[in-house]
């Protein structure tokens, strides 16, 4: 960045999740080039992210629920006393922007960012009014993958408004190796591993999984396939597999803050989502070497690299999902060839430098035509 900056990344999501660990990422680039400050509501996965967000060297703001009489105020007076070249806005979908924008513009913010971390998913006329209308005042908005930047140029938004930023990751420090990994799972040294990161939601496919267990127990009668992860839906996954007859075989993990750590433990990766952005997790995975079987869905399809780096199947295939985690579990060589294939791919182009300094480039461009 050119000069020093000052940067105010917000959210008002409630449970920013891989979208909180991306902002996360972005205080640790340029805490030490630029002011940083951290805006979130204090909720409980919010609370953890405001306090790495402070231990990376960002000043954090606690902010109170959008519809408090406080909010606007709150927003607006922080960006008064600290002033901000660069407001940057992350969201979901979009629709649950709460007027962001509007603050920052009000603060007199001379560039204001968005990132959508979702593809466009509002089918509500409502809605979808309410995002053309939060996204007025946005100089420049950031995808983080091809797919989702088409999504939002479908509905409307103008193409020289949207730059794609593929997410990074950075390296994980301090692996713990596959045989911690496996005893703090209480696995088996030598068992067929197959795992999965994220929360337990409609979103991210893990009934698919469940239902792909039986097909793969018939070839691997020790596989253990563990769910790494917590959420609504966890009572129905274990009931499923219970009526399925495989309640041994699936492991519930719940939320670990190890779980980056936790993935020495596998021989295969899965994610077997619906829908996704560019999923964290799989970085992660393709980091640690792990192939990865991913569905054929935006983010997901320009991550995996089918036949190279793992294998794509059609999204609620669960026979098609158990095919391709057989082949891998089949074969040692094909699984060290792909995850090696994957790592590559990884520090090529998902590195959490990359992807700093490429949103770096949009703040400059944004601030260069808020001058002229």
């Amino acid at each position: 960045m050119r000069g020093r900056r000052s940067i105010c990344l917000y959210t008002p999501s409630t449970d920013p999740s891989g979208m909180g660990a991306h902002m996360v990422d972005l205080v640790v680039e340029f805490a030490g080039a630029a002011d940083v400050a951290f805006m979130m509501r204090p909720t409980v996965a919010g609370r953890r992210l405001l306090d790495r967000a402070a231990a990376f060297g960002a000043r954090t703001v606690e902010l109170p629920s959008p519809r408090d009489p406080c909010f606007a105020g709150v927003v607006t007076g922080w960006l008064a006393a600290h002033p901000a070249d660069v407001f940057h806005c992350h969201v979901g979908t979009g629709a649950e922007n709460w007027d962001g924008v509007r603050l920052a513009r009000r603060a007199g913010c001379p560039a204001v960012v968005q990132t959508q971390h979702l593809p466009f998913l509002l089918a509500h006329p409502r809605k979808r009014r309410a995002y053309a209308r939060a996204i007025e005042g946005v100089d420049r908005l950031i995808a983080v993958s091809e797919g989702l930047r088409r999504t939002y140029e479908r509905v409307g938004v103008p193409p020289e408004r949207v730059t794609t930023v593929p997410n990074g990751v950075a390296p994980l420090r301090d692996p713990i190796g596959r045989p911690a990994a496996r005893a703090a799972l209480g696995l088996d040294p030598v068992q067929p591993v197959v795992l999965t990161v994220g929360r337990l939601t409609h979103m991210k496919g893990q009934e698919h999984l469940v239902d792909a267990v039986p097909e793969l127990l018939a070839r691997f009668p020790d596989l253990a396939v563990v769910l790494v992860g917590d959420g609504p839906l966890r009572e129905a996954l274990e009931k499923r597999a219970a009526a399925l007859g495989v309640g041994g075989a699936v492991r519930f993990a719940g939320h670990r803050t190890d779980a980056r750590q936790l993935l020495a433990a596998a021989d295969v990766f899965a994610l077997p989502s619906r829908h996704e952005g560019m999923p964290l997790v799989a970085l992660e995975a393709m980091e640690a070497g792990l192939p990865v079987v991913g569905t054929r869905v935006i983010g997901t399809e320009e991550v995996v690299v089918d036949g190279t780096t793992g294998a794509l199947v059609r999204p609620g295939d669960p026979a098609a999902l158990a095919g391709a985690l057989a082949r891998l579990l089949a074969d040692p060589e094909l699984r060290r060839c792909q995850g090696a294939g994957g790592r590559a791919r990884y520090l090529a182009c998902h590195t959490r430098e990359r992807m700093a300094r490429a949103t770096a480039a949009v703040y400059e461009a944004a601030l260069c035509g808020a001058r002229r």
